[in-house]
């Protein structure tokens, strides 16, 4: 993980600052926020021993590499169910319309 901080500073370093972190999206701007205080609070090379669980949070918020894993696994292993139960469709009809 590696931060950029401009040496010299001015409005133009100002107003592209944001360009290079998550606060301008919805999803991943809490999780940056707890992770950038963490490293505050800590340092530059405490922060990356103590602050690991709000970076790791952070790059799954950002990448959501565990979460396509999961998908990915449950849509294996649903199509490798169709085939056991030799079913022709893998997944059931949608209910009917206003049925809730």
């Amino acid at each position: 993980m590696f931060f950029f901080t401009p040496f010299i500073r001015n409005p133009i370093t100002d107003l592209t600052g944001p360009i290079m972190t998550a606060q301008l999206g919805q999803r991943c701007a809490e999780f940056e926020m707890r992770m950038m205080n963490c490293f505050e609070a800590y340092g530059n090379p405490l922060g990356y021993q103590k602050c690991q669980d709000y970076y790791e949070d952070f790059k799954e918020c950002c990448t959501r590499e565990k979460q396509m894993t999961r998908i990915y696994a449950i849509q294996k292993e649903r199509s490798l169910q169709a085939k056991i139960q030799g079913k022709g469709k893998e997944y059931e009809n949608p209910p009917v319309m206003h049925t809730f």
